[in-house]
Formats: C-alpha cells, sequence, structure tokens
C-alpha cells in the first residue's frame, strides 16, 4: 500500500486557509541585526505575514479546560511560513494583537500541514 501524501493535503489546507481566511502577521521580538553593541543587545519586533483562520471555541471544548471564554483557535497555513509559530510569538488579526498560548502543528509523518494555535487577547 502506498503512504498517504501529505504534501498534497499542506497544499489543500494551505488553499482553502488563503480562500477562507484573511492576512495576519506572527510577531516574534528579536535581537536587533547589526547591533555595533553587542554587548548591550537591542531588541525590535519582526512581523512575518502569514494566512490565517480566525474560529471560536465551541461550548463543549470549554468544558473544563484551561481555555478560556474570549480564547480564539486559528488555524495557519504551514506554506510559505518564514517561521514557526512559538509560544513566545503575538498574533495581528485585523490590527488586534493576540498572545500565543499553545501552538499545535499538524505534523503527520513529519510533514506540518497547518498550525493550530490558542491565542488570547
Amino acid at each position: 500500500m502506498v503512504g498517504f501524501n501529505y504534501a498534497a493535503g499542506r497544499a489543500t489546507a494551505d488553499r482553502l486557509i488563503a480562500r477562507f481566511g484573511q492576512t495576519g502577521a506572527i510577531r516574534r521580538t528579536e535581537d536587533k541585526p547589526d547591533n555595533p553593541e553587542p554587548w548591550k543587545p537591542e531588541r525590535t519586533e519582526v512581523d512575518y505575514p502569514c494566512k490565517l483562520v480566525v474560529l471560536e471555541y465551541s461550548a463543549y471544548e470549554l468544558q473544563g479546560t484551561l481555555i478560556e471564554a474570549n480564547d480564539r483557535k486559528v488555524y495557519v497555513a504551514a506554506g510559505g511560513l518564514a517561521v514557526e509559530p512559538a509560544v513566545a510569538d503575538k498574533l495581528i488579526v485585523g490590527g488586534s494583537e493576540f498572545t500565543v498560548i499553545r501552538v499545535s502543528p499538524l505534523n503527520p509523518a513529519g510533514v506540518v500541514v497547518y498550525y493550530e494555535l490558542q491565542v488570547r487577547s
């Protein structure tokens, strides 16, 4: 039996998120490049564009969990993403900034199909 083509699944996920989602950004705080004083690091925020879909958690998902009522579930397309989302990042959606609480990549057989993020305003 031939294995499943996860690259095709990723392409489908990317296409659906681009079609039904919106553009956002992953905001990451990084060391400023070309710092003339390396002993005194300077930090800067860098925005990495991404395609995403914002969803609400169902009442079932909220019961007895660490998910708060104002949290959102966000699917981020993996294709063309310059960075892998991390808990230390912020997510920019429609001009609003959200804190990334949890990152769960759908990663069967080592191919990231998309990232599921739990974000909080």
